[in-house]
């Protein structure tokens, strides 16, 4: 996780987004052909950011931010650490502003 530090350094919150099953409590989920599950830890209108290590098809990124806009909060910006350009998934963000560290063609 790298989440969890980020937020830690930069004084936020931190709420996980997991396959289903893999998270405990209450969660909200969205289905793109695998079911997605996320605390409800985010109110609206709050601010977020999402933070994942790799970007390839772009599924679970539209996943998290549908779930996101589903709670009412506010994107800010998708950032991963490895992004497969080849694979397009950043077509399926719908102009989310969105930042990787390493791209591979």
């Amino acid at each position: 996780l790298i989440g969890p530090p980020l937020a830690q350094r930069l004084g936020v919150g931190f709420v996980p987004i997991r396959k289903k099953g893999k998270l405990p409590g209450p969660t909200e989920s969205v289905s793109y052909t695998l079911e997605y599950g996320e605390s409800d830890a985010v109110e609206p209108g709050q601010k977020v950011v999402i933070v994942d290590d790799l970007l390839a098809t772009g599924g679970t990124m539209r996943a998290a931010c549908e779930l996101v806009r589903r709670l009412k909060a506010e994107i800010l910006e998708c950032l991963v650490i490895i992004e497969l350009k080849f694979l397009k998934g950043v077509e399926k963000l719908e102009s989310v502003p969105f930042f990787s560290l390493l791209q591979y063609d």
